[in-house]
């Protein structure tokens, strides 16, 4: 196997563009299923607490509606439990933060205040190391810290913690009903999608004769690799939807259709298990850690600073935080998430004040906070800024007590400014180049798992429980390294341009083991003959990230 030629070697990734970061709608017109299970969620719930005499606290509901975000996508035979976790973990933020909001009193003192800042900084560090070791993606730990703030401020002010508690759940029991009814008209539809999306990456990727170095091909693999756990999480990896994807994942390696007789391999394995990954990811240079750190000090500047100024809302000052570093170890995104949330939460605010001056009565308040959960949903992946539009005045909805409203916005506005500037500031003031650790970091890691793949197929066979292991081993380090890499190339250009050449280089050393591994099929070991390129390969790219230039720490 030769590396990739200079002159053949992908560009990185380009900074994206701030004005398009604004304006794109991407993706948005396939959201509006997800987006109207995320609205019925929260109405459903509400509807029922509010004929049963619970006024604006039935508006509350929305905090365990939130639950059913977490359960999109999944296949329905694992959604009920990723809905229930995700509730569970939004009760006991609701729980924790409302019991010490009534501990503290409705007009804290300075130091317990600060103490309430403490509490909200351990829960948004904890939900953020949790959420990127996990690689939860959107919606991530920041609804988790949402309902907390909320929680807190409707104690404070008067709500007593177990109504808070009673009415989150629910919401989840909501988001229960509502996230699992589609299973009803199509049993196996997340499955099915994740294959057509596979499928779809891979002839993308053969309709292009790209190199194996190239991003389709990487992407290809990414898709090969989500929708083989989707269907393990379906218990789909003998059926139809199995067969389908082999054929796709055998085009991948060979480039050629296999024979209609030639019976499905084994499956690759599905991702590893919750526990595998969060001991991962307890290392100082894994992007979960670095994200943690940063998060940890932001959070905590950003709510001091926020109480020592008198502002009512140190909470806000840290949910922003939060929405700025929640996604790991990413300057220029971070930066512009910062830049979604001010502008999205002066304009939230102005769409409170509209909703407050307006004074609706319960029922169309709860039809009016519909509309914006389902804009939450039908946004939050495509465009932060009008999600946080939305966002703002639903939380502002719950929370708000009394019919004053004007110092509370411009509160709500100078904790968002604090908590965007100081997470904006972290990015670039804590670990400023963490982005270098983490590339490094998650390269090694790729290496030793290609290391350990092939000392095993040199002696059993490439489909052997302990190979099959290593080949996911592989396939996912690669995963991690390639977010890793395209975060500091986005963050650091000229970095990127020494660097780049060397995951490029990993990631044709990679598909290059794994389509051996899947070419060999049930044949005995791989000889020393047909590995030694690949183990050269190998053993060059940990020479060559050992003696590196830029190995500082950062």
């Amino acid at each position: 196997m030769t590396s990739p030629a200079a002159a053949d070697v992908p560009a990185p990734p380009a900074r994206p563009s701030v004005l398009r970061t604004f304006v794109t709608v991407d993706g948005i017109g396939s959201r509006w299923p997800a987006a109207v299970r995320a609205a019925a969620a929260f109405a459903l719930p509400a509807s029922i607490l509010l004929g049963a005499g619970l006024g604006r606290t039935a508006l509350l509901a929305a905090l365990g509606g939130f639950a059913v975000l977490y359960g999109e996508n999944r296949p329905y035979r694992i959604r009920w439990r990723v809905i229930l976790t995700a509730g569970l973990a939004l009760v006991v933020s609701a729980g924790s933060l409302g019991a010490l909001a009534h501990v503290a009193g409705a007009t804290p003192s300075t130091a317990a205040s600060l103490g309430l800042v403490a509490a909200s900084v351990v829960l948004s560090a904890l939900v953020v190391f949790v959420g990127n070791a996990l690689r939860i993606g959107p919606p991530g730990p920041f609804f988790l810290v949402l309902t907390g703030g909320v929680a807190l401020s409707v104690v404070q002010h008067g709500v007593s913690p177990l109504e808070v508690v009673a009415v989150t759940a629910a919401g989840v029991a909501g988001s229960l009903v509502v996230g699992m009814a589609p299973a009803l008209v199509g049993r196996r539809a997340p499955e099915a999608a994740a294959v057509a999306a596979a499928t779809t990456s891979v002839e993308a990727y053969l309709d292009a004769g790209a190199s194996r170095s190239s991003h389709l091909r990487q992407g290809a693999g990414g898709a090969l690799l989500q929708a083989w756990s989707v269907l393990h999480d379906g218990a789909q990896v003998d059926g139809p939807l199995a067969r389908r994807l082999w054929e796709a994942h055998h085009r991948v390696h060979t480039g050629t259709d296999p024979d209609p007789g030639d019976p499905v391999a084994m499956a690759p394995l599905p991702r590893p298990s919750i526990a595998r990954r969060l001991r991962s990811a307890i290392h100082v240079d894994s992007p979960a850690a670095v994200a943690t750190v940063r998060v940890t000090v932001a959070a905590t500047v950003a709510g001091v600073v926020s109480v020592l100024c008198g502002l009512s809302r140190p909470d806000w000052a840290i949910v922003a935080v939060v929405l700025v570093l929640q996604l790991g170890p990413d300057r220029i995104r971070g930066a512009l998430r910062g830049a979604h949330r001010l502008v999205g939460t002066t304009a939230g605010v102005g769409l409170f004040a509209l909703i407050h001056h307006l004074a609706p009565g319960p029922v169309v308040l709860v039809v009016l906070l519909a509309v914006l959960t389902f804009l939450i949903e039908l946004a939050v992946v495509s465009n932060y800024g009008l999600a946080v539009m939305a966002i703002t005045p639903l939380a502002l909805s719950m929370s708000a007590s009394g019919p004053a409203i004007a110092t509370p916005a411009l509160d709500r506005i100078l904790e968002t400014v604090i908590g965007v500037a100081v997470g904006i500031g972290a990015l670039w003031v804590v670990a400023p180049r963490a982005h270098r650790r983490t590339t490094r970091f998650t390269r090694a890691r790729a290496l030793t798992a290609m290391a350990r793949l092939l000392d095993v197929v040199s002696w059993a066979p490439v489909t052997s429980p302990t190979a099959m292991e290593r080949r996911r081993d592989v396939q996912w380090s690669l995963m991690e390294a390639e977010l890793a890499a395209g975060a500091a190339a986005v963050d650091e250009p000229a970095f990127a341009r020494d660097d780049w050449p060397r995951h490029v280089r990993l990631r044709a050393t990679v598909h290059e083991l794994l389509g051996l591994c899947w070419r060999r099929g049930t044949a005995p070991s791989i000889d020393d003959d047909e590995t030694r390129a690949l183990r050269d390969a190998v053993a060059d790219l940990s020479v060559d990230a050992v003696l590196s230039p830029s190995r500082g720490r950062g």
